[in-house]
């Protein structure tokens, strides 16, 4: 049987074989890596759209808590005028892990992680006002103002990541209007302050508006290292 192998219509048969399994080969192996490929990008869309459903639902959730703290109006004690409380708490962002929210893509990453940081901001920004200071020191109208305008920054960045990757959100009520119920306290809280008259005051002699830390006293007033 060997013998036949080593004739010259053996080798002939060996190359065919060799040929025909190289052939093979050749067509096989690209078309099993584009295979492997094509299912790796199809797991890595897959997991991003997944990504995007959980980082759009947090974002809802979140405008539907700053809607809410938007239009909540304070209640006072009526024994003390200087207490009060709120009907909502004050919105959080709970986003999905960052890793997960890496796989829509830098723009949307870095937008979503901003937000988040504006949010944080604002609560500091509010716990910093003077609410022993006549008006609250505008705490209200602040509050209502930011979560406002933060509320209707995630809603746009919802409609682009839902754009993306072709997501759609559950309806809401017809009565549950939140664009523009934000959009309304937005504009009333820049009437509010196109009807606040600036504060002024006559300048010191001296034209300048900073007030001294240690007023002059007679008419040359103290300088310091000078006299006793």
């Amino acid at each position: 049987m060997t013998q036949f192998f080593e004739t010259t219509q053996g080798i002939m048969v060996i190359g065919a074989i060799i040929g025909a399994g190289g052939f093979a080969a050749g067509s096989i192996v690209p078309s099993a890596l584009r295979w492997a490929s094509g299912g790796r990008r199809r797991v890595e869309k897959a997991a991003a759209r997944r990504s995007a459903m959980l980082t759009v639902l947090a974002l809802d959730d979140f405008v539907g808590a700053a809607y809410a703290a938007a239009n909540d109006e304070p209640e006072f004690n009526p024994v003390n005028e200087g207490e009060f409380v709120f009907h909502t708490p004050d919105p959080i962002l709970v986003l999905p892990p960052a890793q997960d929210i890496m796989l829509l893509g830098d723009e949307f990453f870095n937008e979503t992680l901003w937000l988040s940081n504006r949010v944080a901001n604002l609560g500091n920004a509010l716990d910093s006002l003077d609410l022993s200071s006549p008006g609250f020191d505008s705490f209200f109208e602040r509050r209502q103002e930011g979560y406002a305008v933060l509320a209707a920054k995630a809603m746009d960045l919802i409609e682009r990541i839902c754009a993306e990757f072709t997501l759609h959100l559950p309806e809401k009520p017809d009565y549950y209007q939140q664009r523009e119920g934000l959009a309304s306290v937005v504009q009333a809280a820049g009437e509010r302050r196109s009807r606040a008259k600036p504060i002024s005051g006559p300048l010191p002699a001296n034209g300048s508006n900073v007030t001294e830390l240690f007023p002059k006293t007679g008419g040359e007033g103290w300088t310091p290292g000078v006299g006793g």
